[in-house]
This record gives structure tokens, C-alpha cells and sequence, in this order.
């Protein structure tokens, strides 16, 4: 076969990333422009692309190890795509050493369980339920959680990618470069998936550090998997456009459409059952974080339904749709961005509260007594009950206001200036989507670096043969007569 499996990284296309990622930078400034005395917008903005982008990278090298270990050999031909995209950790990094030495020199005030004195019953700032999580809601353990465990999903995947590679030219008639890789890719799974779940709650669910939610993990992971699934379906469809990968036919895109399409609906399963669990159950220190997102962000709670779950089930349900590059590549685009709406969402409200928590200290409006009434005693229940503020944290405010000796209208000040419209946190503005295009291209400026590395097919793993020839056995639009057999 006569195949091109050499990708060039051309001028032009270094170029336009290099654009993309000056255009980037130069937003992200701008976030910081009026910005509150925190640079709240700045860093949150840093920290939902920088998360993003490096969580793309890990899924990338946690699907590709389990289709491994599950003998799934139908994905050969397309492999060294996730090998490239898992190469990403390693930007992704030294991208968050910046925000866990942001939490030890208290740069920023994402997080609320890092104000000095928070965790000291001695303190006026004591916070009984941050200091029953201080062994982990702590500078060490985050970033042993944060670098530590990133460092090691990324020596996973650099090994994997160093054996596949090696493949290419020393592969033995006993497979053992293939056995190697299946080890790399099983042990993989345990390490991914259990170190997962802390990565995800010190960086996202910790920024409300009173709430907590035991399917958040399973949540965030599943949701940048999504991002990371749609974007390996618009690179593999650009790339085609540009001459490569002939060899991956609308039946390698019909699996993948049937991945995103099928996740989407197990994503839409975990939004549900998180949010009717707690619901149901409606307990205020639980209700209280749907509840400021529904009362006060309402475009980011629905629309993150409608971008994640409704678009794409009514796009992908039929087969043909899979099998289109337009409509495939239109419904990757709503899915990528519709994940990114959703660390948005995850993101935002409680970093907005976060840093007026923080305000309203150093302008000396706290002055809580260590005996006072338990912060975040009495939040709000989904159907009434106590009267309360926007979140949880928000009890810090009322505790102060009720022992301090006057600023009895503080609570009320407090929730209305957390309540109103306020571009960069209600809705994604302008600085946004324009970080959002610079961290983009450096993923992609880093991405086709390594895809140049390395032959884009395996010409020696053992389901190569198998791959070119795979079939999904649905026929569309003169293939058959439209249906699966």
C-alpha cells in the first residue's frame, strides 16, 4: 500500500497556532484588566483552560490504554493520535505548577480553605468544617495530588508512547513490544482511575471546599473524556482534509460517533443522579451548590444540558450521522465546547465566592469569634426551611454579621453582590473564548509536534490488519439498505 504515514508540520500551520496562542496570551492579560484585587477572572481563566487542556491529555491515555487491555484492535490505525494528545501532560504540568505555587505563595484566593488562620480554632476566621478536612484541603497535599500525581499518569504515558514507537522498528516474532505495552496500558487503568478522583476534587470540587459530591470524579473525568473523544474526531477529519490517514474509513468513524454518542448519555446519567440525589435528598449543605448555580447562573446550568446531552443525542441517534464528516464534525464542535461550558460552570460561582470570602476579610468585616454559631450551620434546603445565603461559605458572612455588633444589612449586601449579571462568571465573555483559543493552539502546536515523531500508522503492532479492515457492518446512502446487520 502505498500510504502516506509521514505528517509534516508545515510553516503555515506553525504559524496560525503561533497566532492563536499570541491572541491567547493577550486575553488572558486583558481578564486581569479591571479585574477584582485578587485577578479572580485571571486565574480562573488560567485554571479552567489549563485543567481542561492537560485533563484532554489524560483521558487520551486512559481510553487508549483501556481499548489496549481489552484487545480492541479496530483502533490501530488511529492510535497514534491518542499517544500524541497524552504527550500533552507534561506542558500540563508545569501550566498547574503555576497554580499550586499560587496556593503556597497565596497569589490567588481560588480556594477558600487557603486563607491563613482558617483552620486554627484560636483564629476568628475559624472554619469548623475546612478544618475537618485540613489533612486534605492542605498546600502539601495539594500538591502532591496536583504535580505528583500528574507526573506519574505522564511517565505512563511517555513509556507507552516510547514503546510504540520502538515498535516500529524492532517488534519480535514473540510480540514483546506489544506485551509491553499491554502492561504499560493495564496498570495504567488502576492509576488513572483511582488517582483521578483526588486530581479532580483538589482542583475543581475543593474551590467549594463545604460542599462535597462522591460522584464528582466519575463526573468531571467522564466530562473532559467527551472534550478529549470530540476533538480526536475533528483532528482526524482535518487531517484527512489535508491528505492523511486515507486508511480510516467512515467505519472507524462510525465507532467513534458511537463513542461520543454513548458517553454522552452516560455523562447525561451522572448529571441527573448527582443532581436528583441531592435534590431529593435536600440537605442545605448539599442543595446549597445547585442552588446558587439554578438561582443565580441559570444560562450555565441549562445550557450546560442542552450543549452536553440534547445536541448530540439528536444529532448522533441516527447511524448516517456518524458517517458524515459535516454533521460528525459540527456535532464534535458542540460537544467540545458544550465540556468546556461545563468546567466553566464547575469553575466559576464558587471561585466568584471565594474571592469576596476573601475580600470581606481583608477588609476587616469579619471579626467572628472562634465561639460563634458553626459556619455553615444553617444553609438552605431546596424547598425552604432556613433563610440563607448563596453558599455555603456564604455562612461566614452571617455568623460575622449576627456576633460583630452591627452590619446587621452585611448578609443582604453580601448575596446581592454575588447575584447580579457579571461577564467572565455568569457567561463566558470575549476573554474567555479567546483564552480558550490560545491554550487550543499551544495543545495543538504541542500535539503535532508529536504527531511528526512518529510513523501515523503502526506498521508492526499485531492488529494493524485487522484495523485496515474493519468493519461496523452498517451500510448508509447506497451501501446497503441503512441498517446494522
Amino acid at each position: 500500500m502505498n500510504l502516506n504515514t509521514q505528517f509534516v508540520f508545515d510553516s503555515k500551520l506553525k504559524r496560525n497556532l503561533m497566532i492563536g496562542m499570541a491572541l491567547g496570551a493577550a486575553c488572558l492579560v486583558w481578564s486581569a484588566i479591571g479585574d477584582d484585587e485578587y485577578r479572580t477572572r485571571f486565574w480562573t481563566n488560567y485554571l479552567h483552560n489549563a485543567v481542561f487542556f492537560t485533563g484532554i491529555a489524560f483521558t487520551a491515555t486512559f481510553f487508549l490504554s483501556a481499548q489496549i487491555t481489552a484487545f480492541g484492535g479496530w483502533m490501530t490505525a488511529v492510535k497514534r493520535i491518542w499517544e500524541a494528545m497524552g504527550q500533552f501532560m507534561i506542558v500540563g504540568l508545569v501550566l498547574l505548577l503555576l497554580i499550586v505555587a499560587g496556593v503556597w505563595g497565596h497569589l490567588h484566593h481560588l480556594y477558600h480553605w487557603n486563607v491563613a488562620g482558617i483552620t486554627d480554632p484560636e483564629n476568628p476566621l475559624y472554619d469548623k468544617i475546612i478544618a475537618g478536612k485540613s489533612g486534605f484541603l492542605s498546600p502539601v497535599f495539594f500538591t502532591i495530588g496536583t504535580l505528583g500525581f500528574l507526573a506519574i499518569w505522564y511517565f505512563w504515558a511517555y513509556k507507552m508512547r516510547q514503546n510504540s514507537m520502538q515498535q516500529d522498528d524492532h517488534e519480535t516474532a514473540a510480540l514483546a513490544y506489544y506485551k509491553k505495552e499491554r502492561k504499560w496500558a493495564a496498570t495504567f487503568l488502576p492509576l488513572g482511575g483511582f488517582l483521578s478522583t483526588v486530581f479532580f476534587w483538589q482542583l475543581i470540587m475543593s474551590i467549594d471546599p463545604h460542599w462535597y459530591s462522591t460522584m464528582f470524579a466519575w463526573y468531571s473525568t467522564i466530562s473532559v473524556l467527551l472534550a478529549g473523544l470530540a476533538l480526536m474526531i475533528m483532528l482526524i477529519l482535518y487531517l484527512q482534509s489535508k491528505g492523511y490517514l486515507e486508511y480510516v474509513t467512515r467505519d472507524h468513524l462510525h465507532d467513534l460517533g458511537k463513542y461520543l454518542f454513548g458517553i454522552s448519555v452516560f455523562w447525561t446519567y451522572l448529571w441527573f443522579d448527582q443532581f436528583m440525589l441531592i435534590w431529593y435528598a435536600n440537605i442545605g449543605e448539599e442543595t446549597i451548590y445547585f442552588k446558587e448555580r439554578m438561582d443565580h447562573y441559570p444560562v450555565l446550568f441549562w445550557g450546560n444540558l442542552v450543549l452536553n446531552f440534547i445536541t448530540p443525542f439528536l444529532v448522533l441517534m441516527r447511524n448516517d450521522t456518524k458517517r458524515k464528516a459535516g454533521t460528525l464534525f459540527f456535532a464534535c464542535l458542540i460537544v467540545f465546547f458544550g465540556h468546556w461550558w461545563d468546567f466553566f460552570y464547575m469553575i466559576k460561582p464558587g471561585a466568584r465566592i471565594a474571592a469576596h470570602e476573601s475580600m470581606e476579610i481583608s477588609e476587616g468585616k469579619h471579626n467572628n469569634q472562634h465561639d460563634a454559631a458553626p459556619i455553615g450551620a444553617a444553609p438552605a434546603t431546596a424547598t425552604g426551611g432556613h433563610e440563607s445565603h448563596d453558599q455555603a461559605t456564604h455562612a461566614v458572612a452571617a455568623a460575622t454579621a449576627d456576633h460583630s455588633g452591627g452590619d446587621h444589612g452585611h448578609a443582604d449586601h453580601h448575596d446581592d453582590a454575588l447575584s447580579g449579571f457579571k461577564l467572565g462568571y455568569t457567561i463566558p465573555g470575549i476573554q474567555e473564548l479567546g483564552v480558550l483559543v490560545g491554550f487550543l493552539s499551544l495543545f495543538l502546536f504541542f500535539f503535532f509536534r508529536q504527531l511528526e515523531r512518529a510513523s501515523l500508522l503502526p506498521m508492526r503492532d499485531p492488529f494493524l490488519e485487522e484495523s485496515l479492515h474493519h468493519s461496523t457492518g452498517a451500510y448508509i446512502d447506497g451501501e446497503g439498505d441503512g441498517h446494522e446487520h
